[in-house]
């Protein structure tokens, strides 16, 4: 795509990487650059600071019409809604509308594998990477990864180069327009989420689905089939397709009865969902060729990664676990379904309108102790906690709902006992009173390091 010489408007500048990387990238093409957040200055320095040197123009704390009008290309941030009517007006003045990982596809010439899903895609995703790497190939790491400018990496990007990518429903959108799907496409599962931003689950899978929607039958799929969802999908796929199974106990070519072992289960990653994950990436490097030997020997070697089921540190025998991207109620469940021993659960934030499901009977049956966190979600929580315990004649647990996360952890470490595990798997966003899920991790993080 030529930006030379074109009026391109980034909306959405952001703290992890899109934002900069789409403003960093027209800078560099010869285009006229405008960037427009509601956040303010102050918030968005850190951003800022990284695009110091370059021809861009900041239009920080609010967004203004004319700058809609203005532009020839609207580069959205993810996090931007497709129905902003701002959006519709610049489109209605002729503007393209365009997002970063469109243009990085357009432009990258390696062989991208790329990974989607509700749970599970930044493990796999990385997973994959390392597995890749340690075996010999030219491989980089991208998409929706915190902190990674993708579009940077095309410098260093070859026709022999694997490109990794983990994907969001939202990146999956940008693909659409131009009838774009990776050439290797890993599904890991779908469930309720985004329900704030997407009409229902068929609209949201129906974004999900892009990233196998225009492959050919040389190009490679792969799917949970254990997940209702992406079993369907792996049915529509035109590539060539794989299940992945711990039901059936392995992997297998689609319309094949023949089963694939899973041999890679030792491992540090905790949880029956992590085999989930650890299974996809195993199977779909066995298909690109990578020997068995290598791969055991990642997958042995890999670690959980920040934010997700991640061992903090033990303190006076109480073990810390920081689940901060756990954003949504099946993700709250499964936290705790991965943890032993008694538990003490730190949860709450605000709600997304997904179903809370078996999440409150798990919490009711596996925590001793919950403590909230204030937020519209934790007040749905509540009223459901206190309507299970009362249809199960079991005592609440709930022991306090905090404005902030210290007045949370110090209860938390009232009631705390040697051997119990505190597990901060909030179930749900962190707008209000934290920047995003990241930010409350390392906030936890910190507070349990300072103990």
């Amino acid at each position: 795509m030529n930006l030379q010489g074109k009026r391109v408007l980034v909306m959405g500048l952001g703290l992890q990487g899109s934002g900069i990387a789409a403003a960093r990238y027209a800078a560099q093409q010869g285009a006229m650059v405008r960037v427009t957040d509601m956040k303010s200055p102050e918030v968005l320095a850190p951003s800022v600071q990284a695009l110091s040197g370059l021809a861009i123009e900041f239009i920080l704390g609010q967004h203004r019409e004319e700058d809609f009008l203005w532009a020839e290309i609207v580069i959205r941030n993810p996090g931007v809604a497709r129905t902003s009517p701002l959006l519709r007006l610049a489109q209605q003045h002729g503007a393209r509308i365009e997002m970063e990982i469109a243009l990085f596809l357009l432009a990258c010439p390696g062989r991208v594998v790329g990974i989607t899903g509700t749970r599970g895609k930044t493990t796999t995703a990385s997973l994959i990477y390392e597995i890749l790497r340690d075996s010999g190939a030219s491989v980089v790491l991208g998409g929706n990864v915190a902190g990674i400018e993708t579009l940077s990496l095309l410098p260093q990007i070859t026709a022999e180069t694997f490109v990794v990518l983990e994907l969001s429903s939202w990146q999956l959108e940008g693909l659409a327009p131009h009838a774009l799907s990776p050439s290797v496409a890993v599904m890991t599962n779908i469930y309720p989420d985004h329900l704030d931003t997407y009409h229902d689950m068929q609209e949201y899978a129906a974004a999900k689905a892009n990233i196998f929607r225009y492959q050919t039958p040389c190009n490679l799929a792969v799917f949970n089939y254990d997940n209702p969802w992406t079993r369907q999908f792996g049915q529509e796929a035109a590539a060539r397709t794989w299940f992945t199974s711990l039901q059936r106990g392995g992997s297998f070519a689609r319309g094949c009865s023949h089963t694939t072992p899973f041999i890679f289960t030792e491992t540090a990653l905790v949880g029956r969902h992590n085999l989930e994950n650890i299974l996809l990436a195993t199977t779909t490097t066995r298909l690109l060729a990578v020997p068995d030997e290598t791969i055991a020997a990642t997958v042995q070697r890999f670690r959980p990664l920040a934010h997700r089921l991640e061992e903090v540190r033990v303190v006076r025998g109480v073990r810390f676990i920081n689940d901060s991207t756990s954003t949504t109620p099946v993700a709250g469940r499964v936290g705790i379904e991965a943890c032993e021993g008694p538990l003490v659960l730190v949860a709450g934030g605000n709600t997304k309108r997904l179903p809370l499901e078996h999440w409150p009977t798990t919490i009711l049956t596996r925590c001793r102790d919950v403590v909230l966190l204030a937020g519209s979600g934790t007040d749905e929580l509540l009223a459901a906690l206190r309507e299970e315990a009362h249809l199960q004649r079991m005592p609440n647990p709930v022991r306090g709902v905090f404005a902030t996360l210290t007045q949370a952890l110090d209860t938390t470490m009232a009631l705390a006992h040697p051997g119990d595990t505190v597990l901060f798997s909030p179930g749900f966003t962190s707008f209000g009173l934290f920047r995003n899920e990241f930010d409350r991790g390392e906030q936890f993080v910190a507070s349990v390091r300072a103990l």
